[in-house]
């Protein structure tokens, strides 16, 4: 990730944080950016664990201007549930926090 050209093209700042001791993170051991359309609206902490097949998603943030819609609530899940089954998962469990809007949509 080029992050100056991230900042000035999207306004989000993104920072890996595998190597931030884990009292300094702010999103996650492996936070990664949601992109929606055209616009980056939030974050995900994944991880997938190999023995259980299941993808755990640790946390899901928004970005305070993000839509806060169902609709949008239903792709970002629809790109998680990709993500397990390119992982060979057989399971997605959220464990803590997903924006109110986009909770539904998370089965």
């Amino acid at each position: 990730i080029h992050r100056t050209r991230t900042e000035a093209l999207f306004n989000f700042r993104f920072r890996m944080e595998i190597y931030v001791p884990k009292g300094q993170r702010q999103f996650g051991y492996f936070v990664m950016p949601i992109l929606h359309r055209d616009r980056l609206i939030g974050r995900v902490d994944p991880f997938f664990d190999r023995k259980t097949r299941k993808l755990r998603i640790n946390a899901v943030f928004a970005e305070p201007d993000a839509p806060n819609d169902k609709s949008t609530g239903a792709a970002i899940a629809a790109a998680i549930e990709s993500l397990a089954e390119f992982l060979g998962g057989t399971d997605i469990v959220y464990l803590r926090q997903v924006p109110s809007g986009w909770r539904s949509a998370f089965r």
